[in-house]
C-alpha cells in the first residue's frame, strides 16, 4: 500500500516576527489544500534568547507569531521547526519539493541602507517549488 504525501506550507515565521498578513496568508493555504502548515523560524547565533538560538523561548516566538493569526487554526496540521542558519539557505532547504508552496513576507519600504536583495526575493529568485510573497505595511524581520 502506497502511503500518499501531503503538500506541504511553509511559512517564515522569525526575525523580528512574522507579519499576521504572511501567517493569515499561510493558514489559508494550508486549509484550503489540506497541506501541513510548517512554521519556520531560522535563527543565528545572533539571535537573542536563553537556551541557546533554538531553546524554549525560540519554540515560544514561533507559537506566538501563529498566535496572532486572525485565522483560526482548528483544523489545520501545524508543525513549529526552529533551526540555526542563514534564512535564505535554510528556507530553500526546507522546500525542496516541487509542490510545496513556500510563503514569505516582503515590506512595501526598504530600508535605505540594504546590503542585500530581501529574504522573499532571494528566495523568489530560486526555489524550487512555487513562492507566495505577502505585501506588508512595515518592514518585518527576515525569515
Amino acid at each position: 500500500m502506497e502511503l500518499a504525501v501531503r503538500p506541504r506550507v511553509i511559512v517564515g515565521v522569525g526575525g523580528r516576527g512574522a507579519h499576521p498578513r504572511v501567517v493569515d496568508t499561510a493558514m489559508s493555504l494550508a486549509r484550503g489544500t489540506g497541506a501541513v502548515l510548517y512554521a519556520v523560524d531560522v535563527r543565528d547565533d545572533h539571535t537573542p534568547g536563553a537556551g541557546g538560538p533554538c531553546g524554549p523561548p525560540a519554540l515560544q516566538d514561533a507559537y506566538h507569531a501563529l498566535a496572532q493569526a486572525s485565522v483560526p487554526a482548528d483544523d489545520v496540521d501545524i508543525r513549529l521547526v526552529v533551526t540555526p542558519g542563514e534564512p535564505d539557505e535554510t528556507l530553500l532547504r526546507l522546500a525542496d519539493r516541487p509542490d510545496d508552496l513556500l510563503v514569505l513576507g516582503h515590506s512595501r519600504q526598504l530600508p535605505a541602507q540594504r546590503v542585500k536583495r530581501p529574504l522573499a526575493l532571494r528566495c523568489a529568485a530560486r526555489a524550487r517549488c512555487s513562492v507566495v510573497v505577502v505585501p506588508c505595511e512595515h518592514p518585518q524581520g527576515e525569515a
